[in-house]
């Protein structure tokens, strides 16, 4: 099992906090900074759990997103940035070295 450390950049919009893992394209959303950033969380831990290499890949290198009819940009449109931390996620992924 390996700790990854990731970034959530926090969104706000309509009254919802909305998280973003921009390096694996994972969102989620929560009525608070936090609840957003544990969905975050729970959201990625999930996806990695029946993601291969091949997809793990293509994500951090954006390949992965390359046929999506929408930018990155239009999906966040209206929303306010509110702050970018660190997450750490938990993720059995035999393909991924430590440090």
């Amino acid at each position: 099992m390996q700790r990854l450390t990731l970034t959530a950049d926090i969104y706000l919009q309509d009254g919802w906090y909305i998280s973003r893992c921009s390096a694996l394209g994972i969102g989620s959303q929560g009525e608070t900074i936090e609840h957003a950033r544990e969905m975050l969380i729970e959201a990625v831990e999930l996806t990695l759990e029946d993601m291969g290499q091949r997809e793990y890949e293509g994500r951090l290198s954006g390949a992965y997103f390359s046929n999506s009819a929408f930018t990155e940009k239009e999906v966040l449109e209206g929303c306010e940035f509110v702050e970018s931390s660190s997450i750490t996620v938990n993720a059995d992924l035999p393909f991924v070295l430590t440090r």
